[in-house]
């Protein structure tokens, strides 16, 4: 079953380039991106089987969060192709 996890992070290694992770993130089915470090997606994965698949794009300091979206849900200052993309996934 289809279900919205978040995707939030923080990478510690200045200059590095994070773009494979970034593609990994946007490999699933559907995603939209909150804020600077933190994206939503689709995916019948659970946040477990998530972290590990990106967890060989980060290094050891970075920091890695996953977890289920559920609604309700509250939100401001999104762009209105994010808000819909919430509007239509999370429930």
């Amino acid at each position: 079953m289809e279900k919205v996890l978040i995707i939030t992070y923080d990478l510690s290694s200045p200059g590095r380039n994070y773009e494979e992770l970034l593609k990994q993130i946007k490999s699933y089915p559907s995603w939209a991106k909150l804020c600077e470090s933190s994206y939503l997606i689709t995916t019948p994965k659970t946040p477990v089987d998530v972290r590990d698949h990106l967890k060989s794009y980060i290094d050891n300091n970075d920091k890695i969060y996953v977890g289920v979206v559920v609604a309700p849900a509250a939100w401001f200052g999104m762009s209105d192709s994010v808000s819909n993309w919430i509007l239509k996934y999370v429930k």
